[in-house]
């Protein structure tokens, strides 16, 4: 969560295997710098969990490799760009706040579609376009419609 608050992030919940997190505009920042900084904490992600020296360790560990041999830690992120209804779901026990669009449902298919491509980080064309002009040119398209 570091590198999304740092980045001017907010870590939203945990779906399964996979975390819901989320970036406005806030005061002076515009959309084309959170773009950036979004994708910015990603890549500190990657680095910080391959450079772990406990996560390799733990991934190490006999026992694990017996029942799961070669596991290692792999990351997937999904970046999307797009509206969303911010609001508390949830009843007198428990609330949570979320966020309904089907702009999450793209983000959460981009990161399973990662799995396919190999890669660690797929972006949608609505982020590509948002970045600099400076990191738009590090990267890739590996699909087009």
């Amino acid at each position: 969560h570091g590198a999304v608050v740092d980045n001017f992030g907010a870590p939203n919940k945990n779906i399964g295997d996979a975390f819901l997190v989320v970036w406005k505009p806030k005061g002076t920042r515009s959309i084309l710098e959170v773009a950036d900084c979004a994708l910015r904490s990603y890549v500190r992600t990657i680095v910080e969990v391959n450079q772990c020296e406990v996560l390799a360790k733990l991934a190490n560990k006999t026992e694990l490799q017996n029942r799961m041999p070669g596991f290692h830690v792999k990351l997937g992120f999904g970046l999307h760009f797009g509206w969303a209804i911010e609001g508390a779901i949830g009843s007198s026990h428990k609330i949570d706040i979320s966020y309904l669009s089907p702009h999450v449902n793209m983000a959460s298919r981009l990161e399973a579609a990662t799995k396919h491509y190999g890669v660690a980080m797929l972006l949608s064309e609505e982020v590509h376009s948002l970045l600099s002009l400076d990191v738009q040119d590090r990267c890739r398209i590996v699909d087009r419609a």
